[in-house]
């Protein structure tokens, strides 16, 4: 009886592997074959999956902003200033494979930064980003809950340009997770002591 394998898992451990070895050999030096090795299985397995290793970095690199998207941007807006400041403390606290992607991002993609097909488009996902928070600013400006000297249009997008410094700090740096956290909680009392309208 042939094994049964679950498809979506195995795309995930997949991507997980190619990530670890891009990682330590570079994107443009790793090759299918070192990720089979790193997985322990034949490299005929990843093509079941993957057409390429170009498939393989396109699903990586859409997955990622999807996710991204997903953790950035919540369904809803917060009514209360707390509520905005935790969701962008747990937004920032990304996980150590989207750490891992971040070096790896930029090696892909770095020749393409002067493209303006490519501005363009990662354009939309930052404005996407800074659109939401900008209207959260101002719906807490609306109830009273932050000061109301500042300029949520403007603030919003400020918002999301530290958020993606940070996030890009811990990647490119290796900063311990214990540290980064601390970077967190500060930068989150930081953005508290700027909007709270009692300090």
């Amino acid at each position: 009886m042939p094994k049964i394998v679950d498809k979506e898992k195995m795309m995930q451990l997949i991507i997980s592997s190619a990530l670890q070895v891009f990682a330590e050999h570079g994107v443009n030096n790793a090759s299918m074959n070192n990720i089979a090795q790193e997985m322990g299985v034949a490299k005929g397995t990843l093509y079941r999956y993957f057409g390429s290793k170009e498939e393989l970095i396109k699903v990586i690199t859409d997955l990622h902003f999807q996710k991204l998207k997903k953790r950035l941007i919540p369904e809803n807006y917060f009514h209360t200033l707390e509520d905005f400041l935790l969701h962008m403390e747990q937004a920032l606290l990304i996980s150590e494979e989207d750490s891992i992607f971040i070096p790896v991002f930029f090696e892909i993609f770095g020749p393409s930064f002067s493209s303006t097909s490519f501005v363009k488009t990662y354009k939309v996902f930052f404005d996407e980003l800074g659109y939401h928070y900008s209207k959260n600013l101002q719906l807490l400006l609306e109830n009273g809950s932050i000061k109301n000297n500042i300029s949520p249009e403007h603030l919003g997008r400020i918002l999301v340009s530290m958020l993606d410094g940070i996030m890009l700090h811990k990647g490119f740096f290796q900063i311990s997770n214990h540290s980064y956290k601390n970077m967190v909680k500060e930068a989150i009392e930081l953005f508290r002591r700027g909007l709270n309208h009692e300090e």
